[in-house]
């Protein structure tokens, strides 16, 4: 029986929330043909496609990254920008730096085709009924193809992450690795790094470390430049940047917080609404994401007491939802979520609802509820002189709540789990994990651990 499951026809929610995704991909298409650049949640500036990519580049070639630029990635990505690219192009600002340096055009590609490639890779490792149905979610899903269209080394990070949270590298060294190349790519991946430590894999989170430390003082020596005093300066001013452009942040975020920035910054949002109902609206999105926050943060709490009742990668999503829940890292990060949820070992109604919710998650078309103003001006994708609309979108709306539902639904599982848990033994409070005899019902439930390096 065991041999045949993989064969099985998937079940109507995946049928579901697989058509979804295709008809709005489909939908997308259309609306380009149309009217010539891709729609918010989109980038509103249609000439400046892969600007992550050529915009890291520039500053990769010119010195100011930092002190001028005062961007937040680290040394790292501006070692991999600057080593694929033409310095020759980067000497003095360009109009179109993407004619003149076309190779990064290959390379933003070849991360998107290696997304899909390591994507299918463990997806047909785990489930080969459902692998070409999350693979074709992923490669035409939304959070993707924004960091296709942004250029963003999220691709390249993401190709990590499946590496590792999808059990394609196994030895400890490589795990490090990629570990520490993660850390060195994203900020907020350095997080996921500590399921190794509520596991009490202790080895492992060193060598994570070390691996991690070595990455980013390598490419510190060679960009010359990216201190951690750098860093956080920059990511002080970051931080106080995004919370002047509430616009920009509600397109394609993960939180409901840009809301609460309106009225913060003054908007006349009460011009058009009751003050009593945004006071109240006001006081509903803190106390969700207060709340949200503590639920994903006591799911990790009950993982370190309860290691073996908690996979590995369910623990890695509550780590990343307590970040996500409150702050937004932008819409290409939704990819990691998406991955984790397909990827859940259970096969209950937990598990279906957010799978459901992931592939209505990742529907790539969006429906126009407000239009801030238009603006004309060339677009680089179809290369013609467009007046693209800023609008604020239906999804800003929608993808929060489905990070919500993703969040509670597998909260409530875990909870459950945790229970059953403490009903079979005490807590592990120390370093290390006590012995547990092979017939205990935990140690054989097939959600001891997600990972087994």
């Amino acid at each position: 029986m065991s041999g045949t499951r993989h064969y099985r026809l998937p079940a109507w929610y995946e049928l579901l929330g697989f058509a979804a995704v295709v008809a709005g991909f489909i939908n997308l298409a259309v609306t380009f043909h149309r009217i010539g650049y891709l729609p918010a949640p989109f980038v509103f500036d249609v000439s400046d496609t892969f600007m992550d990519w050529y915009n890291t580049a520039y500053w990769a070639h010119n010195a100011g990254a930092y002190s001028v630029w005062r961007t937040i990635y680290l040394p790292l990505s501006l070692v991999i920008t600057g080593h694929l690219s033409d310095p020759r192009c980067y000497a003095f600002l360009m109009q179109d730096v993407r004619a003149c340096d076309p190779f990064g055009i290959v390379v933003i590609l070849s991360m998107y085709l290696g997304s899909c490639v390591v994507s299918a890779i463990a997806f047909w490792k785990r489930d080969r009924a459902t692998a070409p149905y999350r693979t074709i979610a992923i490669a035409l899903g939304a959070p993707l193809l924004f960091g296709l269209e942004r250029g963003q080394l999220i691709m390249l990070a993401y190709i990590g992450f499946v590496l590792v949270y999808g059990n394609l590298v196994k030895s400890r060294g490589m795990v490090a690795i990629v570990s520490g190349f993660l850390v060195n790519m994203k900020v907020y991946l350095l997080f996921p790094v500590f399921a190794f430590a509520i596991q009490r894999r202790w080895r492992l989170f060193e060598l994570c470390g070390i691996a991690a430390l070595g990455i980013y003082l390598g490419s510190y020596f060679i960009v010359g430049a990216g201190s951690p005093f750098e860093l956080i300066s920059n990511l002080q001013n970051w931080f106080s940047v995004r919370l002047g452009t509430p616009w920009d942040e509600l397109l394609f975020s993960t939180t409901y917080k840009p809301f609460l920035s309106f009225d913060a910054l003054q908007f006349p949002i009460r011009d058009f609404a009751e003050s009593r109902w945004v006071d109240i609206l006001n006081v509903v999105i803190r106390d969700e994401l207060f709340v949200s926050r503590t639920v994903a943060i006591s799911c990790v709490v009950g993982a370190w007491l309860y290691p073996r009742a908690v996979t590995l990668n369910r623990t890695v999503l509550f780590i990343l939802m307590q970040s996500f829940v409150v702050q937004n890292p932008g819409g290409y990060a939704i990819t990691l979520i998406v991955f984790l949820v397909f990827m859940d070992e259970k096969r209950n109604f937990a598990n279906a609802c957010c799978v459901l919710s992931a592939y209505l998650i990742s529907i790539s078309t969006d429906y126009n509820i407000a239009e801030i103003f238009r603006y004309s001006r060339l677009s680089w994708l179809s290369g013609k002189e467009v007046e693209s609309i800023y609008a604020v979108p239906l999804g800003s709306f929608v993808r929060p709540l489905f990070f919500l539902i993703i969040l509670w639904t597998f909260a409530f599982d875990t909870l459950e789990d945790l229970y059953r848990a403490a009903k079979l033994g005490r807590p592990t409070h120390g370093l290390t994990l006590p012995e547990v005899a092979s017939a205990s019902p935990i140690s054989k439930a097939p959600s001891i651990s997600g990972y087994h390096g």
